[in-house]
């Protein structure tokens, strides 16, 4: 036991050192809609936010905001006689600040013979529910739907490594930790909200993070798009040198 935890430990100092997010990372996600046994359907994609950004070093591998997905694995409806809904889901991957997705699993230990758990909803898999906005409703109730809230948190663990990009990268930081000037000589800063939270950013076709956010932009022209779901809103952005610009996009 003592030898697995060195060596588990050994794994992590070394990937730190060559700038490489370490297989069984705890991120923590919440959900960005309500999910119900009587209207959804299994294979339905679920939408899923990181709440705490992930760094190797001070590199922000995984931003906050950043967008993860799971799938419906069991929904079905109350039925007659008194018989509960039946709904569960899997939390699949999540996407880094490099635009990668890396897959995820529910134990901080791969199990043998088995990757990240996509054929195994995440209530079955018993994976740690840290935080619920009302009350635990997705117990089960007789005779009733069950439903599981939006802003639902989960713990899950990265179930790859995933080597950082040496390459610059767009930085989101949370804009309510964050001043909105720029830490770059000569780069604006540009705060985008939008109508509809945990909406998607791209930059010139490039994932920078989730509404509300603050990304430093170099000066130029840029293409920004929001969406959510089907809804979605883009404008080209000219950016002047050590500007502040205000972005509040509304999807459509």
């Amino acid at each position: 036991m003592t030898k697995n935890v060195a060596l588990a430990l050994l794994t992590v100092f070394s990937c730190a050192a060559q700038n490489v997010l370490p297989e069984g990372t705890k991120i923590r996600v919440r959900l960005d809609q309500n999910i119900s046994s009587g209207t959804a359907e299994e294979g339905q994609t679920v939408e899923l936010t990181v709440t705490d950004a992930i760094k190797v070093g001070d590199a922000v591998v995984i931003p906050e905001g950043a967008r993860a997905t799971g799938t419906i694995t069991q929904a079905q409806e109350k039925r007659r006689m008194g018989r509960a809904g039946r709904l569960d889901f899997s939390i699949d991957r999540v996407k880094t600040a490099d635009n990668q997705w890396v897959p995820l699993r529910y134990t901080v230990t791969k199990k043998s013979g088995q990757s990240h758990a996509v054929s195994t909803g995440i209530l079955t898999a018993g994976a740690a529910v840290v935080f619920w906005p009302a009350a635990p409703v997705f117990l089960l109730r007789k005779g009733k739907d069950i439903t599981i809230n939006r802003g639902t948190a989960f713990e899950v663990f990265t179930d790859a490594n995933h080597a950082v990009s040496a390459g610059p990268a767009l930085p989101a930081v949370s804009a309510a930790s964050q001043s909105p000037v720029a830490s770059v000589s000569g780069n604006a800063a540009i705060s985008i909200t939008s109508s509809v939270a945990a909406a998607e950013i791209e930059v010139d076709g490039a994932f920078v993070g989730s509404t509300p956010t603050t990304i430093q932009l170099a000066p130029g022209p840029h293409r920004i798009m929001v969406k959510h779901g089907a809804k979605s809103w883009q404008r080209m952005l000219q950016v002047n040198p050590g500007s502040t610009v205000t972005v509040n996009a509304t999807l459509q």
